[in-house]
C-alpha cells in the first residue's frame, strides 16, 4: 500500500491525519519490521497510538507530516517536556514515530527519516535512588487487600508476581492460562514469562502458585482473545464476572489503589516500583548482583548493579524473600 501516490510527492500532504489507509500502513510496516517480524498485538497497538498522537499534534500545529522535518519532532519533543511527560514515555513516542518513517523510507515513499537523530532528554531520574518498598511497606500492601472474593484473589496473584517474583506490568498483562506448567506440583511448578523481546520461564514460590490457583479455581475457565489464548489475569465488573484481558492502564489502576491505601503513593511509584522492591529485597538478603541478574532476568550484569548502591544491605532465589504474606 502507497502512502504517497510516487515517491517524495510531499505535496500530496500524504492525508497523514487519522487516515484509516495511512494507520492501516502503519500497522502493517510494524508487523513487518519490530521485532524482526514478530512484535506482539499489544506492541503494535502501542506504536498506532502513539502515531495518531504525532498526527494529532501535527494537524493542531498545522504541519502535514508527510513534510515534517528534525525541527518539528524538536517541537513535539519540547511539547512533550513541557507537560511533564516521562523520559521513557517520550522514548518510546520518538522511537514509534522513528519506526513508522523508516518504513516509508524504506519503501521508498518518503527521502528521509525526519526523525533520526532525535533523542529524549536525559533521564535525570537515573541518577536518584530507585523507588523501592521496603519489607515492611510490602507486608502492608499484601495486607490492604481485602478479602472480599474473586477480585481481592486476582490482585494479590498479580501483587505477587510483580513483588515476589519481579514481573514486569507488561509481563503480567500478556500471561496466559497455558502458560502455566505442573502448577499442582510446587516442585516442579514453572511459568513461561512473554518478556521484552523474548520468553522466558521463571520458578514461582509455592504461596505463589497456591494464589494463582485459588483465583483460577473461583474464577473458572474464560473464553480465547483475539490471539486464540485464554486470559491469565482479566478485568472483572462490579458483578464480580469476568470479562476481558486485563490492560495495561487496568493494572496500572490497581497497584496505584494499593499503593495510595497505605499511603507510599508518590510521583513515579506504580507498577515497575513492585519489580524494583523484588530486586532489593533479593540483594538485601544475598549480597550478590549476579542472583538479581537471575531473578529480575537483565540481559546485562550492569542492569542489575543500580540496586547495590541503594542500602548495600537483599538468600539464594525469591524463595527467601522474608515478608509475610497475609492471604
Amino acid at each position: 500500500m502507497e502512502i504517497l501516490p510516487q515517491p517524495y510527492a510531499v505535496e500530496t500532504e500524504i492525508a497523514l491525519s487519522q487516515s484509516t489507509d495511512v494507520i492501516k500502513a502503519a500497522a502493517q510496516w510494524f508487523k513487518l519490521d519490530v521485532a524482526n517480524g514478530d512484535a506482539r498485538e499489544d506492541t503494535i497497538k502501542t506504536y498506532l497510538s502513539q502515531i495518531r498522537q504525532w498526527f494529532t499534534w501535527c494537524r493542531d500545529q498545522g504541519v502535514a507530516p508527510a513534510d515534517a522535518k528534525a525541527d518539528d519532532l524538536k517541537k513535539y519533543r519540547g511539547s512533550l517536556v513541557d507537560r511533564g511527560a516521562k523520559h521513557s514515555t517520550i522514548s518510546l513516542k520518538l522511537t514509534t514515530i522513528r519506526r513508522f518513517y523508516q518504513g516509508a523510507v524504506d519503501r521508498k515513499l518518503l527521502q528521509e527519516n525526519p526523525a533520526d537523530g532525535i533523542k529524549a532528554p536525559r533521564d535525570r531520574s537515573a541518577y536518584e535512588k530507585t523507588k523501592h518498598l521496603s519489607a515492611g511497606e510490602a507486608e502492608l500492601l499484601f495486607r490492604a487487600v481485602p478479602d472480599n472474593g474473586l477480585r481481592s484473589m486476582r490482585d494479590r496473584a498479580m501483587l505477587m508476581l510483580m513483588t515476589v517474583e519481579g514481573l514486569r506490568r507488561v509481563e503480567i498483562v500478556r500471561m496466559n492460562v497455558r502458560d502455566l506448567v505442573h502448577m499442582s506440583d510446587p516442585a516442579e511448578a514453572k511459568i513461561l514469562v512473554h518478556g521484552k523481546g523474548k520468553d522466558s520461564y521463571i520458578y514461582p514460590r509455592e504461596d505463589t502458585t497456591s494464589m494463582i490457583g485459588d483465583y483460577l479455581d473461583a474464577r473458572g475457565k474464560m473464553p480465547a482473545d483475539g490471539a486464540g489464548a485464554e486470559p491469565l489475569f482479566a478485568s472483572i465488573d462490579k458483578g464480580n464476572t469476568p470479562r476481558r484481558r486485563l490492560s495495561r492502564i487496568g493494572l496500572n489502576g490497581i497497584v496505584d489503589k494499593y499503593l495510595t491505601g497505605i499511603g507510599v503513593k508518590r510521583e513515579g511509584m506504580s507498577c515497575h516500583t513492585l519489580r524494583h522492591t523484588c530486586g532489593h529485597l533479593v540483594y538485601r538478603e544475598t549480597k550478590d548482583l549476579r542472583v538479581v541478574q537471575e531473578v529480575l532476568r537483565h540481559s546485562s550484569p550492569a542492569t542489575a548493579a543500580k540496586y547495590s548502591d541503594v542500602d548495600l544491605k537483599m538468600n539464594r532465589h525469591t524463595k527467601n524473600i522474608n515478608i509475610k504474606i497475609s492471604r
